[in-house]
């Protein structure tokens, strides 16, 4: 696969929590500056980016691969099972969200457990087919996504209104820092660049799929919650549970068009399918590479019940919201940047050299 694969792949990895209730969060915790905790959070993703670079540069394959020969298959193990459940407590928490969300934006009277049925069932279907095909139909979506994303924020023009960002400095430019390095581990999906590693041409294509999609991600991220600050304002972030759903329900063009959110419940659906579809494709995959298999596929039905189970265990929307800020905050950045500060130690200790696949 190429840049514009992996591209696609990290933004619909990293994006689709723009359409839950995480910047409602972020506006909570950083009023006005919420938007600079969020440009913050990638460039905190710099540093193990820069360090599985340097590690891949000097040791050959995969993920798996390079940690096996670094520190050995028990190593490489304890790795994959922490990525594993990175992947698959994602997904479970994704896929609750998502379906709750459709229930309460578009079928309220479809039982949880049909919605969460349905997400499942597409997603398992995309991710037999592969990687490639995920990666493919998220490129080819994603400029329609894109462009929607943009015609909410100039419909939203009228609606603008800059005295809501006051005060200018939000809670401080500290607490702004802190929420942005602390919150970085939501654009973990970037680590599966270096999971899948030669799946993709070069060392190159990787660090520009990388930069290229988690940048992109985040500026939309960023812009879409300085508009929802200056639709909206702080003090009322936490009555909007989808904030970007109230943004696009704001919008009025006209008498004959005044409802254009029941559009963009598609684009959010789509995105939720192929980012479980992911997280789905990235633990089976790390599973099939653990018991030296050739294939992951007898495992996606599997770990499909496995997260539906997951994701039906709490008892209220709430639980799963606060689960979701529990696990980011602790097992993803831990796994974020413990996984690539092990593998950068071992690398200088055993002095690999460059590798010739690397070089492109």
């Amino acid at each position: 696969m190429g840049i514009s694969e992996g591209l696609a792949l990290v933004f619909l990895s990293t994006f689709p929590r723009i359409f839950l209730t995480r910047p409602a969060q972020v506006i909570e915790a950083n009023a006005g500056l919420a938007w600079f905790a969020v440009i913050v959070s990638p460039f905190a993703i710099l540093l193990p980016i820069l360090l599985l670079l340097y590690v891949f540069r000097r040791v050959e394959g995969d993920l798996y691969a390079v940690t096996r020969e670094l520190i050995g298959k028990w190593g490489a193990w304890a790795v994959s099972l922490v990525l594993i459940m990175m992947f698959l407590s994602d997904a479970a928490i994704l896929l609750r969200l998502f379906a709750e969300n459709t229930l309460l934006t578009a079928l309220p009277f479809m039982p949880l457990e049909t919605a969460i049925a349905w997400y499942v069932f597409n997603a398992v279907i995309l991710c037999y087919f592969g990687i490639e095909c995920i990666a493919r139909t998220s490129y080819f979506l994603l400029p329609l996504g894109t462009a929607g994303l943009f015609l909410v924020l100039v419909g939203l023009i009228p609606f603008y209104d800059l005295n809501l960002l006051g005060p200018w400095q939000g809670r401080g430019f500290g607490q702004a820092l802190i929420t942005g390095v602390t919150w970085s581990s939501i654009n973990y999906g970037v680590i599966l660049l270096f999971v899948l590693g030669p799946a993709f041409q070069n060392l190159r294509t990787i660090k520009w799929a990388a930069l290229f999609g988690l940048g992109g991600s985040s500026l939309l991220k960023a812009l879409s919650t300085f508009a929802f600050t200056i639709v909206f304002g702080a003090k009322i972030a936490l009555e909007k549970n989808l904030p970007f759903y109230e943004m696009a329900r704001t919008i009025y063009i006209n008498r004959y068009i005044q409802r254009i959110d029941a559009l963009f419940i598609v684009v959010w659906v789509i995105a939720g399918v192929i980012s479980i579809a992911i997280n789905f494709y990235m633990a089976g995959y790390l599973i099939a590479r653990m018991l030296n298999l050739s294939t992951y596929r007898p495992f996606i039905v599997s770990l499909s019940l496995l997260v539906v189970g997951a994701s039906l265990l709490p008892g209220e929307i709430i639980t799963v919201i606060l689960l979701d800020v529990k696990l980011f905050s602790t097992l993803h950045i831990a796994g974020l940047y413990g996984i690539p500060l092990l593998l950068f130690g071992a690398t200088i200790v055993k002095g690999r050299r460059k590798k010739p696949w690397t070089n492109g």
